[in-house]
């Protein structure tokens, strides 16, 4: 005889069955089915019947961890909706709180026999034969039709897979996973309210403090089912369910609004640049102006004064300014990077930064003294990671350059009294503690300490109304030994601690934080040209994005003084390719000093409006992700004109040939449109080197003399108009002068010869590439 209680809401009738056999657990979209000992037997789709659990595959509702074992459950019964498993090797029980609801079904832990044996625990992992789609960081695998997803439903309870002391997730994510028989799902939550001795961001044995009552009890899981299609309305139902984050924009939840992950303007505005800096960030369109680092410290976040002279209400009526635009106030910090200015450090510096371990002082010592001797030097060796070379002793910060080799050790060439605090005396026996630092030229807090940070910033956006951050350096967290929970928890507290919606990003992404996250905005401009600084990293991540439910988003692009047309549009055809947003990094200096700003700046909104308002066709959507494809966009009244290019590439290499026979290379290609400029751009590939005095001639008449020396990475493009020199990193060099003017290129057959001398021998070659505009394609809407 089966047993069924009935559980009833006013929308939808479920039911938990028990049997000898099996205890069977259902929501709208998922049927799960346990054994008597625990193991999950069933993961189906109510609607079609499939089970879509791994068949081969053991894996139990719950494991635990006792003494660094693990142990599965040997039995399982349940009552009144509670699910009690029993491990008999070590004689404990666990009650966990089963709810079916009608987007999904909740595990929460509730009880356990002894806590204190009881270090960690999994959920999981959950083996399932989908592998199509596999969102390792949102927790949710999807075959094109039918989705399983499992959501952490409290910052302590980690999405991922439990592989190292602190419980750091070491890849971008692991909630899901792909398996040679599909894909799996698991998540972990661990005892952290004893003191730990840990590996800790790679400084090993570093001493964790615990946190009071921060054990596994509380760990809690959903697990739901649905139609692919409703996943995202599917996790926003289960936010409000279970009281998650649930930010809105302008009444949307913000993972479905379209304002998420629309692209902004980093900038170095001040009280007196704002109105002009709104300006520009109105003329391209963008959601924010996003200040690149208007704070004195990092720690308190205090502003600086020679931007903001009037602080706090100075920051407030910059959020005023722009809020009567429809733009919003940004800034940049590194989460729990702590810059040595700031109070936290100078002139005392406080207890709760983190130590990556201690000694103790093996003699008295005056404040003069440089040569600082202590009991063990375990933490003051093999510091290569220390850029700051830092202890901390009393209240005084003292930077040393190695600890000596043999006993007695030492402490040498010390530095005392640094960052501001007071040399002075101690006695013996003193605490001698290893800071844990950063090659930013940072410190960072412990627990207690990066808490108090986050609600420092909670309370500066909510005082100022600034409303954009991203959590750059988000792994600072690590430092307090915290792992994931340390990271997810800071900018819980931080979005909380806000008293507005909070947009914001990361340079990191977690599992639960994916409910407070708006976007993830990874590639950065500072390593090559325009085009090429961290090219293929930023259209990798865009799969990355789309399988976690995340907006597309390009990352940062720089608009310098000498950014062309070509450089922006090239830059909004892929975003509208992917319908993805991006920054734009550009100095109020640089604005006022490009001469086409005006017409940069409305290309970006002229293409935003495009892609925004979904006028392009899946061929063309293809086309404009491409990255060697070159687009023009215009608008004419109402009719949109996307016009493609066709480029030409060629390549010249050295040649060895006998003297006197001519090395230069000659190219073909044929001008099938109108008379229009020569467009092409000369780049010098390889590591080193360089080439000199390079010449073109186009169509057996004009040449193009380019004298001087060329070093590897440099370009030359030529617009029709003018010629430029960019070194390697895309930055604008120098123009070069021509003797006469640049031909326009008539249709029909041309011909181009090229070359120049190598003046040792070299790896180096040319790309040569030039295009022509096409016909316009128009869109009409």
């Amino acid at each position: 005889m089966k047993k069924r209680i009935a559980i009833v809401s006013s929308f939808f009738s479920l039911c938990l069955t028990i049997s000898a056999q099996q205890i069977n657990l259902t929501s709208e979209g998922l049927t799960l089915a346990l054994s008597d000992k625990g193991q999950v037997l069933e993961m189906s789709d109510p609607t079609s019947g499939k089970n879509y659990l791994a068949k081969d595959e053991k894996t139990s509702l719950l494991q635990i961890r006792v003494s660094d074992k693990w142990y599965t459950p040997d039995k399982a019964s349940s009552k009144s909706g509670i699910i009690s498993l029993v491990y008999k090797p070590v004689n404990i029980i666990v009650q966990i709180k089963a709810v079916q609801k009608k987007t999904h079904i909740s595990f929460e832990l509730i009880k356990l026999s002894s806590t204190e044996k009881v270090d960690a625990v999994i959920w999981g992992p959950y083996p399932t034969i989908i592998s199509k789609t596999i969102g390792e960081v949102v927790g949710i695998v999807r075959d094109g039709e039918y989705a399983i997803g499992m959501q952490a439903l409290n910052p302590k309870t980690i999405g991922g897979v439990l592989n190292n002391s602190e419980g750091a997730n070491e890849t971008r994510g692991s909630t899901a996973l792909p398996q040679s028989y599909g894909s799996s799902l698991q998540s972990f939550s661990m005892d952290r309210s004893k003191d730990r001795i840990l590996t800790v961001w790679g400084r090993p044995k570093m001493p964790v403090k615990a946190i009071t009552n921060e054990t596994v009890l509380g760990s809690k899981i959903a697990l739901f089912g649905c139609v692919e299609s409703e996943v995202l309305t599917r996790i926003g139902a289960i936010e409000l369910a279970e009281n998650l984050p649930h930010a809105l924009i302008d009444g949307v939840w913000f993972k479905q609004s379209p304002e998420t992950g629309r692209a902004y303007l980093i900038a170095d505005f001040d009280e007196y640049t704002v109105d002009a800096m709104l300006d520009y960030t109105n003329q391209a369109g963008l959601a924010s102006l996003y200040h690149e680092g208007p704070f004195k410290s990092w720690g308190h976040f205090i502003l600086d004064t020679a931007a903001f002279p009037n602080g706090i209400e100075g920051m407030k009526a910059c959020v005023d300014k722009a809020k009567k635009m429809g733009i919003r106030i940004g800034v940049h910090t590194l989460s729990t990077f702590i810059n040595t200015n700031d109070p936290y450090v100078t002139p005392v510096p406080d207890k709760r930064l983190s130590l990556t371990g201690s000694s103790e002082l093996a003699e008295n010592i005056n404040a003069s003294t440089n040569e600082i001797p202590v009991v063990a030097d375990f933490y003051f060796k093999n510091i290569e990671s220390s850029t700051l070379r830092a202890v901390k002793l009393g209240d005084e910060i003292i930077r040393f350059r190695e600890v000596s080799s043999e006993k007695p050790f030492k402490l040498l060439d010390c530095q005392r009294g640094m960052f501001g605090t007071k040399a002075v005396a101690h006695a013996k026996g003193a605490k001698v503690g290893m800071l844990f630092d950063y090659p930013y030229s940072t410190l960072f807090p412990n627990f207690e300490l990066q808490q108090e940070i986050a609600g420092n910033l909670g309370r500066f956006f909510t005082e100022t109304g600034v409303s954009h951050m991203d959590f750059d350096g988000h792994e600072g967290c690590l430092s307090a030994g915290e792992g994931d929970y340390g990271m997810q928890i800071f900018a819980d507290k931080v979005i909380k601690d806000t008293k507005h919606t909070l947009v914001n990003g990361t340079s990191r992404s977690y599992h639960y934080y994916w409910h407070l996250c708006h976007y993830w905005n990874w590639g950065e401009p500072w390593y090559g040209g325009f085009r090429e600084s961290q090219g293929d990293y930023r259209l990798e991540n865009q799969p990355f994005l789309e399988r976690n439910y995340m907006p597309n988003m390009l990352g940062w692009f720089l608009l310098s003084a000498t950014t062309t047309v070509e450089d922006i549009e090239w830059m909004m055809a892929r975003a509208a390719g992917y319908n993805a947003g991006f920054a734009l990094v550009a100095r109020y200096k640089s604005l006022q000093k490009n001469p086409n700003t005006s017409r940069l700046l409305a290309l970006v909104k002229l293409w935003q409006e495009a892609y925004r308002s979904k006028i392009f066709s899946a061929d063309q959507i293809s086309r404009l992700k491409n990255p060697e494809n070159d687009f023009r966009l215009t608008k004419e009244n109402q009719d949109w004109k996307l016009y493609p290019f066709k480029k030409y590439k060629f390549e010249h290499e050295p040649k060895t040939l006998q003297p006197g026979e001519p090395t230069f290379s000659k190219w073909e290609f044929i001008n099938s449109e109108s008379e229009q400029p020569l467009n092409f751009t000369m780049t010098i590939i390889g590591n080193e080197g360089k080439i000199v005095n390079p010449w073109i001639e186009m169509d057996g008449y004009f040449l193009m003399e380019l004298s001087g020396e060329y070093e590897a990475g440099f370009s030359v493009v030529c617009d029709g108009s003018s010629t430029k020199l960019y070194n390697k990193k895309g930055e604008f060099v120098r123009e070069i002068a021509l003797k006469q003017s640049i031909p326009s290129l008539k249709p029909g057959k041309h011909t181009i010869k090229f070359d120049c001398k190598f003046p040792e021998a070299t790896d180096l070659k040319i790309r040569f590439i030039t295009k022509t505009i096409g016909s316009p394609e128009v869109i009409k809407k």
